[in-house]
């Protein structure tokens, strides 16, 4: 078990939890691995490593990063759908993981989430009604009439015809689909609700009808966003803040425009330099980043990032570091930024 006393890095640590509807505090997740006759755990996977954020009430925060870097698992164990190995999560200043199950019960009302794959995450043996309905029918919420009111008030909310409301989810298309599973998140009035990949399977085309949709959905109804992605160009339409992860950590923070303007970390750079840009006159230098992802079970000694880095130097190596603030509201964890010594 992680000491989850450890010590707090993080920009909305530093800030404190007055006005932060979310606080993520040193988030460790490992999956053991086993092996040998008797099933012995030889080493982990580290999927998560040290994670710390917070985020606003009415924010949208955009967690961002390749496949793999754990922020899909990161959001799964801020719901407890994954039991943490360590750490705490501060939802309006109560520690989640710290409550019994029925408790846990209760704050699922205000905490929800959407999944990337709108068609895997409902069941085919469901109807419309019924996978809108099961929220309410766990939480109970009044039955009869009302109930049925309500669900086709949620499908008309997210651009759904009422007169579907029999239908199974094979008769309707991938951002059909997905609205469906923004209308179930929305059924117990959440505020918190955390976006995961939920346009990475869709036609570009739908893709901007979802996003459009989820924007007026926020401000309709106060909510906020943990929005997980890798596309940049929809993290940078979306998001007030943008948290980039590698390789189980988060390497820098910003608010949108500064880490989109200012980008500091090295991987930031490689990630924003693969991002098509519209305008040809504005088209950057492409920053090719060598060899592939390190493994999470063995993860390279000092920075994480030091063995694909073209930037990197002795200490990079030797020497591990977190998020530390390199101006307002922007924290990096990078050793070229270490007393502003150097400036890529």
């Amino acid at each position: 078990m992680i000491d989850s006393a450890a010590k707090d890095t993080g920009l909305g640590l530093q800030n404190g939890t007055g006005n932060s509807l979310l606080e993520v505090r040193d988030l460790y997740k490992y999956f053991p691995l086993k092996r040998g006759l008797f099933s012995r755990v030889s080493k982990h996977v580290k999927a998560v490593d040290g994670v710390s954020f917070s985020v606003k009430e009415g924010e949208t925060m955009g967690l961002v990063g390749e496949s793999g870097c754990g922020k899909t698992t990161a959001g799964r164990v801020i719901l407890r759908l994954l039991e943490p190995t360590g750490g705490a999560v501060y939802f309006r200043g109560q520690n989640v993981f710290d409550l019994s199950y029925e408790e846990m019960r209760k704050i699922r009302r205000d905490m929800q989430i959407v999944f990337q794959d709108p068609f895997s995450s409902l069941s085919p043996r469901m109807t419309v009604k019924d996978i809108i309905n099961e929220p309410l029918l766990v939480h109970n919420y009044p039955g009869g009439k009302a109930r049925k009111e309500k669900i086709k008030e949620l499908m008309e909310v997210v651009g759904l015809s009422p007169s579907h409301i029999s239908r199974y989810p094979h008769e309707f298309s991938g951002g059909q689909r997905q609205r469906i599973g923004v209308a179930r998140a929305l059924a117990l009035n959440p505020s918190l609700i955390i976006l995961d990949e939920p346009v990475s399977a869709l036609d570009v085309s739908i893709q901007s009808q979802i996003i459009n949709l989820l924007e007026k959905l926020q401000d309709e109804f106060a909510l906020t966003y943990v929005f997980i992605a890798h596309d940049l160009a929809v993290v940078r339409h979306i998001s007030d803040r943008v948290s980039v992860m590698y390789l189980g950590r988060i390497v820098e923070n910003a608010p949108v425009d500064l880490l989109f303007n200012e980008p500091r970390h090295p991987y930031t750079k490689a990630l924003l330099s693969a991002t098509p840009e519209p305008d040809p006159d504005l088209a950057r230098e492409r920053i090719f980043l060598p060899g592939d992802v390190p493994s999470p079970v063995d993860i390279p000694s000092g920075c994480r990032f030091h063995p694909r880095c073209p930037y990197r130097i002795e200490i990079c190596s030797e020497e591990d570091i977190t998020l530390f603030p390199v101006g307002r509201e922007h924290e990096v964890a990078c050793h070229l930024h270490v007393d502003d010594k150097v400036v890529l």
